[in-house]
């Protein structure tokens, strides 16, 4: 099968840490021998702006990055700003198409908005339309940036809908979406790349890591989001403690307790991760988090948020969770597992047996399964 994907988020060497669960994803589609192709639009930035180019991993799909610029999402009268940025990033997949002779079969893009510019784009060559749903909270957000009649007119067009959870599958019915046409399929974790790793030593000397601390590991976007500041200010005055911040993003946490900051490649991640401790994520909303899924992978003790989305990946066996807005129930779980080594150890083992239920490869499988029904 020819399997065309249309994603805006999608790792690169700036951004090593975008989108790793469709890369994911999109390098099991080639393991099973499936031809894939990627159309990753690519965001002009200001040229004050420099990035540090990092490998993000080995791929098996053909990438394409169309550049494309973004007036943001402004409402002027019955205008909305993203209109010029939408046809820009129509015409540019449209020209990909075309010049390089690309046929496919079925095309699968990663969130709403990349299924409406897909279906702009291609609906002349009536091919099936997938969209991997995960936005939760922002999922009817796109239906601002549109005509009524325009949107109407392309979501309708979507044939097959691939939920991250049940939560996400309600809101979809109440968008009128057909059960029939929706599976629910939570995010997974490759076990050849995230496992335990026994050389913890080893690995805080490669990353230049304290060997007398606890490491505490954020994985994610430095967003209000996703808390890496609530961590740090929980974190506070705790003692032998060490922060590992793993990501990037518009907040810069800053703190005598962080040991590490900076974006990796993905390949960095579960060694990362082997290295530390516990995990925290004091997210505010997710769809189906990938990172915890990896920390469980790699054996760590979860501190999340007390919230649907995360409640349905984490049992109290591996996790504790807390009000992600409530600073001093972070500090008070952190602190009942720095002093707790075999209780974290207790954890541990109840992680990694629990992330057997998150495998990619089953995903993909029943993913395929699911788009060939519409061929």
């Amino acid at each position: 099968m020819k399997i065309l994907i249309i994603s805006d988020n999608y790792p690169s060497e700036q951004h090593p840490t975008n989108g790793v669960f469709v890369y994911n994803l999109v390098q099991q589609f080639a393991k099973l021998g499936h031809e894939v192709i990627v159309i990753a639009p690519f965001q002009l930035v200001p040229r004050k702006i420099k990035f540090k180019k990092v490998v993000y991993g080995n791929e098996l799909a053909k990438v394409y990055r169309p550049l494309f610029t973004s007036l943001s999402t402004k409402q002027i009268g019955s205008f909305n700003t993203y209109t010029i940025a939408r046809k820009i990033q129509v015409n540019a997949i449209q020209r990909i198409i075309k010049k390089n002779k690309i046929e496919f079969d079925v095309v699968y893009c990663h969130f709403i908005k990349n299924a409406l510019l897909g279906v702009e784009a291609l609906e002349k060559y009536n091919k099936p339309f997938i969209a991997a749903v995960g936005e939760n909270r922002n999922i009817q957000l796109v239906q601002k940036w549109y005509n009524k009649n325009t949107y109407t007119k392309f979501f309708n067009k979507i044939d097959g809908f691939i939920a991250v959870s049940e939560l996400i599958k309600e809101k979809l019915i109440d968008m009128k979406v057909s059960q029939d046409k929706i599976i629910v399929e939570p995010n997974g974790v490759d076990f050849e790349v995230y496992y335990k790793r026994e050389n913890i030593n080893e690995l805080r000397e490669k990353y230049n890591l304290p060997q007398n601390k606890t490491l505490v590991m954020f994985l994610g976007h430095f967003i209000e989001n996703k808390g890496p500041l609530r961590l740090v200010k929980a974190a506070e005055g705790i003692e032998n403690i060490g922060l590992v911040m793993v990501g990037e993003g518009k907040q810069n946490p800053e703190s005598t307790d962080i040991v590490f900051k900076q974006k990796v490649p993905r390949s960095c991640v579960p060694e990362l991760l082997s290295a530390s401790d516990i995990f925290v994520l004091p997210t505010q909303h997710e769809g189906s988090s990938n990172a915890i899924i990896e920390a469980m992978a790699c054996g760590l003790p979860i501190i999340s948020s007390d919230i649907p989305e995360i409640r349905v990946q984490c049992t109290s066996d591996f996790s504790i969770l807390v009000d992600p807005n409530d600073i001093s129930q972070i500090r008070t779980a952190l602190e009942k597992l720095l002093v707790n080594e075999q209780l974290r150890d207790k954890m541990s083992l109840h992680a990694i047996e629990h992330a057997q239920k998150f495998s990619i490869e089953r995903r993909t499988e029943r993913i395929i399964k699911f788009i060939k029904s519409f061929l």
